[in-house]
């Protein structure tokens, strides 16, 4: 499955010139839940499902503890974990300084390089117009060539693929679906959260 992104105009700066130079960002496919997650894994990897679980929440309690008493704790391939703290207010004089002043700001990962290329290494991008950032209405024949481009380089689609490609809200792009499946376009296969939609040969 593609890893879909839209391009940005980078924020305006006061002395730079007229033409706006562009990032990338990832238009997000969805979220894992940590249920969700936790039942993969133990899918996947064929992991006992209440062991994970028990496992998830011993390594949450413990990466807490230790990063409370001041520890940078690194975690498997990923990365480093670590603190950073934020003052209440500008100060100059050292002395100014009391304890309960400072106040955690965050908890910074820090992820190793070598988890990065691997990372790099198994992205499929594919560039699409961001749902987030147009409210354009897009018309049935437009989704229908969408759906079929999109079916002609995958065996099928979901509905988070859907929405991604078309941007429409989870319940529109269900509402077209079952559209096109009386139409005869599409058909369901699967159950639940496992369901995509094939071409009707």
């Amino acid at each position: 499955m593609s890893i879909y992104y839209d391009l940005y105009e980078n924020p305006k700066q006061e002395d730079a010139e007229e033409q706006k130079l562009l990032h990338a960002r990832v238009v997000p496919s969805g979220t894992y839940t940590t249920k969700e997650f936790v039942e993969r894994v133990s899918m996947m990897h064929h992991i006992p499902h209440a062991q994970l679980v028990g496992a998830v929440e011993a390594i949450t309690d413990e990466l807490q503890t230790l990063l409370s008493r001041g520890y940078i704790v690194e975690f498997g391939d990923l990365g480093h974990f670590s603190l950073t703290l934020s003052l209440e207010k500008e100060i100059i004089d050292r002395k100014e300084v009391r304890s309960p002043s400072i106040r955690l700001k965050n908890i910074k990962l820090k992820v190793k390089q070598t988890y990065k290329r691997e990372l790099n290494s198994k992205m499929d991008l594919e560039r699409i117009s961001s749902p987030t950032r147009s409210n354009a209405k897009i018309s049935e024949d437009e989704c229908l060539k969408k759906l079929q481009d999109f079916l002609e380089k995958h065996p099928c689609i979901n509905r988070a693929d859907y929405c991604a490609i078309t941007g429409m809200s989870r319940l529109q792009a269900l509402h077209q679906l079952n559209l096109f499946i009386e139409k005869g376009i599409i058909q369901k296969y699967g159950n639940g959260k496992t369901v995509v939609y094939i071409r009707v040969v």
